[in-house]
């Protein structure tokens, strides 16, 4: 082989490894804000379901205890009668 083809060939080889070396983050930058743009869109659906059931719960709980009778009655002795005088 000539000593200029072989030169040639090292040359390209060299160039593509540089710009293989240069894309690479740009690769992996697009394919990592692919995959958290995925993530997101996901978790803002489980996201929006949980305000949806945390709202539930708290409504639940906020009409039960409207509704729920007085623990406590006016002579039932629990509090100290000698308070009162």
């Amino acid at each position: 082989m000539n000593k200029t083809k072989i030169s040639k060939k090292l040359g390209l080889t060299g160039i593509g490894l540089c710009v293989l070396c240069c894309a690479l983050p740009l690769i992996g930058m697009s394919a990592g804000i692919a995959a958290f743009t995925a993530v997101a869109f996901y978790l803002e659906k489980i996201g929006i379901l949980l305000i949806g059931a945390a709202l539930i719960f708290f409504l639940y709980t906020r009409f039960s205890k409207k509704q729920a009778a007085p623990s406590c009655a006016a002579g039932c002795g629990c509090k100290d009668e000698s308070l009162k005088n």
